[in-house]
Formats: C-alpha cells, structure tokens, sequence
C-alpha cells in the first residue's frame, strides 16, 4: 500500500483522483451541498491518512474499499449529525435523513460503480494522447455519448469501418489501462 508513505506524493495523487470523487459523491446523495461534500472528502482523506498505517491487509477482515467506505460513512453521518452552528440540530430532518440511508449492501454497490466510473475517467485521461484528435472522437462520440456510428462517420468524414477501428483500438488500450489501475489496487488490498 503505496499511500502508507506519506512522501509518496504519486501515490496520494492517484489515490485522491479515483476516491474523493466517490466520496463526495456519497455526501451529496445524502444530501450535503457541494461545499461541504468536498471538506467533508477533504476530512475522509486525512483520516485515512492517519489511520492508514493500523490498516492490516493480511488479517482476513475488510478488504481496503471497505475499510474506506466505513471511514466515509461515518464521517458523513458524523457531519449530518452534528450540524452547523447556524442549523438546527436533533430534529426529525436528520432523524429522517438517517432513517434513509440505503443498507449496506446497496453502499457497497454504489462505492464500487461510482469507483468503476473514477477508474474509466482517470484511465481515459491518461491514454487520451496517445490517439489522434479524431480517433478519440470517433470513440468518444461513439461509445461514451452513444452516438450512432453512421452519425460519427459523417460528423468526421470518415467512413463507418474507420470508426469502429477507432472504437476497438481505444477500447482494448482503455481495457488494459482499467485492467492496470484496477489490479493496482487490488495490489494495494493485499
């Protein structure tokens, strides 16, 4: 686990770019603005930095997005719950937002798509430049809008087959790339 090193700035980097994403995200399903989602990520991080070296990976108990989701949760029911200075506290508001939290099977499953979707966003930016301008609007018109192929092609000027070779060709590359940052952290787990 990379991050364990406080020096290795790379390591916190590529971290923060997949996981405060996600974090926020989960703060602002729960209703927080988007302010107070980014200190409340902000917090998260440095919790994990500072808890990150108690985090066992060969005890058999969590795997690390666990353990970071527990972290999150309890960071954002810790803020819901305690309020503002200016905010009413130990209402029915916070007793029903609390009430609405989704158990944990669907937090597990809303951490890991929201983690997919950080993965495809920082693996895209990362292999854009290895493409011509114009093969990666071939994909991205494509694939990621949805496009119809005919459309693109026309769009373009190129024909149909070009752009499903442009398809392929940043599909397999962007696969590997996921593949890579996703085994990554896997490495991270164990």
């Amino acid at each position: 686990m990379r991050i364990r090193d406080p020096r290795d700035r790379q390591a916190w980097t590529e971290f923060s770019a997949l996981y405060r994403p996600v974090v926020c995200r989960m703060a602002r399903q729960r209703g927080m603005q988007p302010a107070d989602a980014e200190d409340l990520a902000q917090q998260v991080l440095l919790a994990i930095s500072r808890a990150i070296e108690g985090f066992d990976v060969d005890n058999g108990r969590a795997k690390f997005r666990t353990w970071l989701k527990t972290i999150a949760r309890r960071a954002i029911i810790n803020a819901l719950t305690r309020g503002v200075p200016d905010r009413a506290v130990g209402g029915s508001d916070v007793i029903d937002l609390l009430n609405q939290q989704p158990a944990d099977d669907e937090q597990t499953q809303t951490l890991m798509m929201q983690y997919r979707r950080e993965i495809f966003l920082v693996a895209a930016s990362q292999i854009r430049d290895e493409f011509q301008p114009q093969t990666w609007q071939a994909f991205y018109s494509s694939v990621v809008l949805g496009h119809d192929v005919r459309q693109v092609a026309e769009t373009l000027g190129r024909s149909c087959g070009s752009v499903y070779t442009a398809r392929s060709r940043v599909m397999k590359r962007l696969k590997d790339k996921v593949q890579e940052l996703d085994l990554r952290g896997d490495r991270d787990e164990r």
